[in-house]
């Protein structure tokens, strides 16, 4: 089972995601929500995270990335942009920050078949 981390401070988005993974074990996703993004390189480094999703609009969580980067080298990154973000999440894919990117707009398959693919 992989240990996928959720970095943002959407509750709302972070509670209906983890809803739908326990609601589909067949996934195999462990879903871990890191809604604090001062403590977000620390949780991920305990519970050694195979991948984190990092909600890349959310101004909070800016660095983030890098954070995770240093404290888990071996985490996947997959950033969660909107349209507008695009040029950025290509840019953190050419430098290597981010393993891959999804738009909001796709749909939670779109999402699920990504993170299987990490």
């Amino acid at each position: 089972m992989k240990k996928i981390g959720f970095v943002t401070t959407n509750k709302v988005m972070a509670q209906s995601l983890a809803a739908t993974v326990r609601s589909n074990p067949d996934l195999g996703i462990e879903l871990f929500l890191l809604l604090n993004p001062k403590q977000a390189a620390l949780d991920a480094e305990v519970l050694e995270l195979d991948a984190a999703v990092v909600d890349v609009s959310d101004t909070a969580l800016e660095g983030s990335c890098d954070m995770l980067r240093q404290a888990v080298p071996g985490c996947r990154l997959l950033l969660l942009v909107p349209k507008t973000g695009h040029g950025m999440a290509i840019k953190a894919m050419k430098t290597h920050a981010a393993a891959d990117f999804v738009f909001y707009d796709t749909s939670l398959e779109y999402l699920f078949a990504k993170l299987a693919a990490i």
